[in-house]
């Protein structure tokens, strides 16, 4: 184990889980890797540690502290600023410009893209790709005798959420996601068509990736090349720093450009779409109950909580969900450095053997093939985690690709070809004949290991005479009969694991047109905040009603100063 590994403490926040890829044709377009921040030592990549796991949010703590400004050394004027140049930024800027308004977008990165580029597709209802598909129908509905579509829905998601949520805020996302489509395809965006994650329904449409590794970076380089088509005013390398509010009302923003330079936009709206808090270990620590000591961001490595700290700073308050992360379970340390979709990404998230900082089974571990939100809770809970699995498992994974589904790129029947090379380098990748070594390598107990495998190979036994989805051999967890595979023989492979993370969500409270609220549930004049908020399905950004309620709200009170 090297140094690097035994190092990791409790507020480790593994580098390099970016993920743009050396081939990818949009590295120029953000000039951002994980390996080589394009922020440079004018933003710390972590602010100052937070005591305990109480939120800091309501409090004075330096976490949430704005950093001392100069003196304005250029000013200019917008209709609506835009801070954010990812998904959401960028969907605003366009339909700014589609409505005859003047944006101006600020961007702490080098060119547009932002955590977007992370993604593979998005949800939408009723699209002419699911019309194509006949009346998509999903068990695990509100009502799964109807079709699902947009009542259905938002009944399901509130359903799922407790009725937490707005209604209202549920019924103009799912309402427009549609329109979302159509859309994008006229700003020149192609999508390959619509598949179901895990047993979700078939509503998520992946984007088309040209020759690229990353669909969301291709769509982001084409997006971005739209707003330059379009004439987007975009400051990049510049950080959205502080609201400027005037009479209770915004006014515009302070930015700080990486050499230190201030810069003033003055405009009569303002939209935080700086994304979350994903690269932000101490807030992410402070605000949420995570206990793992070793936690792994998936995304470009720009999302410090800027915006929050600007909207707390104006008055704003934050939602309930604050402190909510998007788990996506266990990720081996080191083994993720250009981009997750990968085959060694596929091996870490089999159904193999899943080992706490005891030696212990935690959960049923082929969860994550049908829910790896609820897998990715169950590594948040433990204090370290581990998979452990075999040279036989390794052999059938490259002649035979993984045992389950691993999104769009890990494919059952296509093998995993990389997996071995990457793993073998990783430094959370340890191999060897002896388990017991391997367990002291890591500063586990060999003798709990060992009673650990000892009953998981006896329900292997019983597993064998049953049906392979019989999930009854496993007496523990109940994990199905054919994801039981032996651990009785070596080499054997034992890999430490971080738990992997999309997003952060939560974040800036907003009513249902997205206009941001102060602690008494008033709306702050001229604040607007979108982003990835409280959803069930990966990355679902507030595209369509940015450009929505630009053009049924902006477009009122940019006017009004006017008449």
């Amino acid at each position: 184990m090297s140094e690097a590994t035994s190092n990791l403490s409790r507020r480790s926040f593994l580098a390099g889980a970016g993920i743009l890829t050396a081939g990818f044709a949009g590295a120029a377009l953000t000039g951002c890797s994980p390996s080589a921040p394009a922020t440079g030592s004018k933003d710390p990549a972590s602010a100052p540690e937070a005591g305990g796991n109480e939120p800091a949010a309501n409090g004075s703590d330096a976490l949430w502290n704005i950093p001392e400004l100069g003196e304005p050394k250029e000013t200019v004027k917008a209709d609506v600023c835009i801070v954010g140049a990812g998904g959401t930024g960028t969907a605003a800027a366009i339909q700014a410009i589609d409505l005859g308004l003047k944006p101006v977008v600020i961007e702490r990165l080098s060119g547009y893209g932002g955590s977007f580029i992370g993604t593979e597709g998005m949800t939408a209802l009723e699209t002419h790709f699911t019309k194509a598909d006949g009346d998509i129908m999903f068990a695990g509905a509100y009502n799964p005798n109807a079709p699902y579509d947009v009542k259905n829905a938002t009944n399901t998601c509130l359903n799922y959420h407790h009725w937490i949520p707005q209604h209202k805020l549920y019924e103009n996302f799912f309402g427009q996601t549609s329109e979302t489509i159509d859309w994008l395809e006229s700003h020149g965006i192609e999508f390959e068509g619509n598949i179901s994650i895990g047993a979700g329904p078939k509503v998520w449409h992946v984007y088309d990736k040209g020759d690229n590794a990353s669909p969301g970076g291709y769509f982001m380089q084409c997006f971005g090349k739209e707003a330059e088509k379009l004439g987007v005013e975009a400051h990049f390398n510049t950080f959205g720093r502080k609201l400027i509010l005037e009479d209770g009302k915004v006014a515009g923003v302070l930015a700080e450009k990486d050499n230190g330079d201030v810069l003033k936009v003055e405009a009569p709206v303002v939209m935080i779409c700086t994304g979350g808090y994903a690269n932000n270990p101490e807030m992410l620590y402070s605000v949420s109950e995570t206990k793992n000591e070793n936690i792994q961001a998936l995304g470009m490595d720009c999302r410090a909580g800027d915006g929050l700290k600007m909207a707390k700073d104006a008055g704003a308050e934050f939602a309930e969900g604050l402190g909510t992360v998007m788990w996506c379970g266990p990720v081996t340390i080191g083994a993720v450095t250009a981009t997750w979709t990968t085959d060694a990404y596929s091996v870490g998230v089999q159904p193999t053997v899943w080992l706490n900082e005891k030696g212990q089974r935690f959960c049923k571990e082929d969860l994550w093939l049908d829910d790896f939100s609820g897998a990715g809770m169950c590594v948040r809970n433990q204090d370290k985690t581990f998979a452990l699995f075999t040279e036989a498992d390794m052999k059938r994974w490259e002649a035979d690709g993984p045992d389950g589904q691993v999104f769009s790129f890990g494919t059952p029947g296509t093998p995993l070809a990389k997996a071995r090379e990457v793993l073998q380098k990783a430094e959370g990748c340890h191999v060897g004949d002896s388990l017991e070594d391997l367990c002291a390598k890591v500063g586990l107990d060999p003798a709990a290991v060992k009673a650990t495998v000892e009953q998981y190979n006896a329900y292997c036994d019983v597993a064998a005479g049953l049906d392979g989805e019989d999930p009854s051999a496993d007496e523990e967890f109940g994990k199905r009969s054919k994801f039981m595979h032996k651990v009785d023989a070596g080499p054997y492979w034992l890999c430490e694991t971080a738990d992997g993370f999309y997003t952060t969500c939560g974040g800036i409270k907003v009513n249902e047109k997205i206009q941001v609220l102060d602690d008494k549930d008033q709306v702050i004049p001229g604040l607007y905040a979108g982003g990835s908020r409280r959803r069930r399905t990966v990355r679902r950004l507030l595209r369509r009603q940015v450009r929505t309620w630009l053009a049924s709200r902006l477009g009122r009170e940019l006017r009004a100063p006017w008449q």
